[in-house]
């Protein structure tokens, strides 16, 4: 069995403790029903901890919940509660009838014994390239997921759009889902999604954007782009005339603070739209 151990540091309850860590609400009733260990006695419900006590959360093991299938991820980072993924495009995060990356990383997970589920912390486009979290157990996941609430984590994604667009400022937009035509939006009974613009290159007939999100809205930077009249280059679904394999959203930057270790985390991986200029 696996532990996270914290070392307690003033009087106090734990569920206080516990939120102070930064434990989503979800985990902490979690762990105050499961049991937790304090000086190495099981307990429930929250206690009154005193300073010096240690604190042991068990982390179960789990099967892993996809068929492992060989292939090649790219690790853009790694501990022991958290891994960062650089996505390649054309391939799902978790689709049925076909090869994803949940595959891909099931078959990580057995090859390096990490007995969890699954749990991608954000998501991607099947087109869509780049950085994304995947948590190795349920606590790790819910943190992450308050951060991303909390506007705690910096997404930030790189696109490649028709058109000059020169742009420096936040779009918001009211986003529903269009069951008709299956895609979403802009509409007035939707939802709020902002998105900051910043335009990084203007090309002959088309513009790099910077896009960092700020709300975590299904398309809301394809459909923001679109709205503006600049969808990206391939985007069929919201616009785009040009025909392309993929199209060109990149997600190339995250920043936050690690579970459990606290570390400030900030990862870059710029992609170079220049070799496609229509």
């Amino acid at each position: 069995m696996k532990y996270l151990s914290y070392k307690v540091k003033e009087d106090l309850q734990t569920r206080k403790f516990l939120k102070g860590l930064g434990f989503s609400k979800r985990s902490i009733e979690q762990i105050l029903k499961e049991g937790y260990l304090i000086n190495d006695k099981k307990v429930y419900k929250s206690q009154k901890l005193k300073a010096s006590d240690l604190v042991k959360i068990p982390i179960p093991e789990e099967d892993i919940d996809y068929e492992p299938i060989a292939g090649k991820i790219k690790i853009a980072y790694e501990d022991d509660n958290t891994l960062v993924i650089n996505k390649d495009p054309g391939i799902t995060i978790n689709s049925k009838g076909q090869v994803s990356l949940a595959n891909l990383l099931a078959y990580y997970f057995k090859e390096k014994n990490i007995k969890a589920k699954i749990r991608f912390v954000n998501r991607l486009d099947m087109s869509t390239s780049g950085l994304l979290i995947v948590a190795k157990n349920k606590f790790a996941q819910g943190y992450y997921q308050d951060l991303i609430e909390k506007n705690l984590m910096e997404k930030k994604y790189l696109a490649l759009v028709e058109g000059r667009l020169d742009i420096d400022r936040e779009v918001r937009i009211k986003v529903a889902y269009d069951g008709e035509n299956k895609k979403y939006k802009v509409a007035d009974e939707g939802k709020v999604a902002r998105t900051i613009f910043k335009t990084r290159d203007i090309l002959d007939k088309n513009s790099i954007i910077e896009c960092r999100i700020l709300t975590g809205k299904t398309h809301q930077i394809r459909l923001s782009l679109s709205s503006l009249g600049h969808p990206i280059v391939g985007d069929r679904l919201y616009g785009s005339e040009i025909d392309t394999e993929r199209f060109y959203l990149h997600s190339y930057y995250l920043k936050f603070k690690s579970f459990y270790e606290g570390k400030n985390i900030a990862i870059k991986d710029i992609y170079d739209f220049k070799g496609f200029i229509s």
